[in-house]
């Protein structure tokens, strides 16, 4: 139905139907509390929380409050650097010295959204944003920006994130603009300004992470757990006339800046492009960053997403300049703009998920178990089912929750398994060992609902429905066991891959596909 989202309650209501979200707490008693991931959204110059010349984060800011993620409840504060904006929830507030904001006790994560130019953060600033990333907050960051320098002045200086930007990028000018703007509705006028206010988005590439296969031939790929929608693959973006650029620049070995362990040195990746279609431009036809992230967990610091520009994610991008009928109405006034709507909805809500500290991550993802745990689907379960089958089962359900990647981190993400083959290790171990089939997920999510369902579930006879949760140890040390049982099963499924593949060493088959790392690892798996 056409209407102006300046009507907070319109807004919020559109969200909920595009979700189907429903109140958990008050039909589901036993309902697991969700994680709350505390998230400071921090602006200067210009840009406003509500209004102003973008129109302001009123869209991203009801979304994410509208729990459309039912694993995780967040909860945001508005922050403008300078006081110039009436409508922050924080105003006037300096990251060191304003107590409102108290970034090392009251939040998960900062989202950076400066339009100002010249570096401004204080030297005691950068050094708690330094603490804030590191261990035991792991707090997480994005940053954002726009053409030129837009955006440096509060970002340009944070360790690591400050150059997954380009500084300065392209300016906003043509034809030398990173302008990935749609051509759109309007006669008359192409590629212009006012396009980036339509229900056409850009097109995206996102970078492909190959997924573990039984067939040489058919090999799987996953984008980001950033980029993994509930429908699949998220493959749009609002559009913009002048984006900056998102980077991956490569580590130095020894630069302290970018954190080692055990010898692993976590790197930045670029993870999705947008091309620029204007045939007026420069680099007609050419890709830009869009999105770049960092996965500082591996090495005992927080995560960062750098995006290109803070364009994706304002008001005047989402929800349009103007009311129906006019063509800058914005993505919500037709059927093929909501069905885009979606697919961004979940870029916001993944990066809310992604950036959370290990701590939240567990509680997201017992909040998840949990809820499937009593579902009739698993009560009809036989004491008696195989653990593959249990895993199957379990990631089914546990995808009627979240996005497939998501669902990976929810049975993969455990200490125990990583120290049998460092996460790190996974991409080179999926893409070069390609002759057989290594079901991690299904037997580690396998050994976890057998655990759970025999003994705080159903399948535990002295037990009846549940009228509240688990205690979280409990649930904690059922779950670790099952992940044991997962890996004890695994081995002895490794015992056999491993026979397989020095039989095929032996007679030369695909051997060059087989070197002495990957044995190793195997090797290791197998004598753990």
């Amino acid at each position: 139905m056409p209407h102006s989202f300046s009507d907070g309650q319109l807004l919020q209501q559109s969200i909920r139907h595009r979700w189907g979200v429903i109140d958990w707490d008050l039909h589901f008693p036993w309902w697991r509390k969700p994680a709350k991931v505390r998230i400071l959204m921090y602006a200067d110059g210009s840009v406003r929380f509500n209004g102003g010349s973008f129109l302001g984060l009123q869209y991203v800011y009801t979304l994410l409050k509208t729990r459309a993620y039912s694993y995780v409840d967040f909860s945001l504060d508005f922050a403008h650097r300078t006081g110039g904006d009436p409508t922050a929830t924080i105003a006037g507030a300096k990251l060191l010295t304003d107590p409102a904001l108290d970034i090392m006790n009251k939040y998960d994560e900062i989202w950076f959204f400066g339009i100002e130019s010249s570096p401004n953060l204080t030297p005691a600033e950068v050094a708690l944003l330094t603490q804030f990333m590191a261990a035991p907050i792991f707090g997480g960051v994005l940053v954002t920006g726009d053409h030129d320098n837009l955006g440096k002045g509060i970002t340009g200086q944070i360790p690591r994130a400050g150059v997954m930007r380009q500084y300065p990028a392209p300016t906003s000018a043509p034809p030398v603009w990173n302008s990935t703007v749609e051509e759109g509705p309007d006669p008359g006028a192409t590629y212009d300004h006012e396009d980036q206010s339509d229900d056409r988005p850009q097109t995206i590439r996102y970078r492909r992470y190959t997924v573990a296969s039984p067939f040489v031939l058919a090999r799987r790929s996953r984008p980001h757990p950033v980029l993994c929608g509930p429908d699949g693959p998220i493959d749009v973006l609002p559009d913009h006339q002048h984006e900056g650029e998102a980077l991956a620049p490569a580590p130095a070995p020894g630069d302290v800046t970018w954190p080692t362990k055990a010898g692993h040195q976590e790197s930045p990746q670029v993870i999705a492009w947008g091309k620029i279609k204007d045939p007026g431009a420069d680099k007609h036809g050419q890709e830009i960053g869009v999105i770049s992230a960092y996965n500082g967990h591996n090495v005992d610091v927080g995560r960062i997403l750098a995006d290109s520009t803070w364009h994706h994610w304002f008001d005047i991008n989402l929800t349009g300049i103007a009311t129906s009928p006019s063509p800058y109405a914005g993505f919500d006034e037709t059927p093929a703009g909501q069905a885009a709507l979606k697919k961004i909805d979940a870029y916001f809500l993944n990066c809310g998920v992604w950036l959370a500290p290990p701590a939240r991550q567990t509680e997201m993802k017992h909040a998840a178990w949990w809820s499937i745990l009593w579902s009739d689907r698993m009560v009809e379960l036989s004491p008696h089912t195989s653990l593959a089958r249990f895993g199957e089962e379990a990631i089914n359900a546990l995808g009627l929750r979240a996005a497939r990647c998501t669902v990976s981190e929810f049975i993969l993400d455990w200490p125990i398994f990583k120290e049998k083959i460092p996460r790190w290790e996974w991409p080179m171990l999926f893409e070069r060992f390609q002759l057989i089939d290594l079901p991690f997920e299904k037997y580690v999510a396998g050994g976890i609902l057998k655990h759970l369902l025999q003994e705080v579930g159903p399948l535990n006879p002295k037990l009846s429905f549940p009228d509240k949760p688990i205690q979280d140890d409990i649930l904690q040390k059922v779950m670790r066991a099952g992940v044991e049982e997962g890996m004890s099963t695994l081995t002895k499924q490794l015992r056999q891959e491993a026979a397989l593949v020095a039989k095929l060493t032996e007679s030369g088959f695909r051997a060059e596909a087989i070197d002495g790392r990957v044995r190793r690892l195997v090797e290791e798996a197998v004598t753990a």
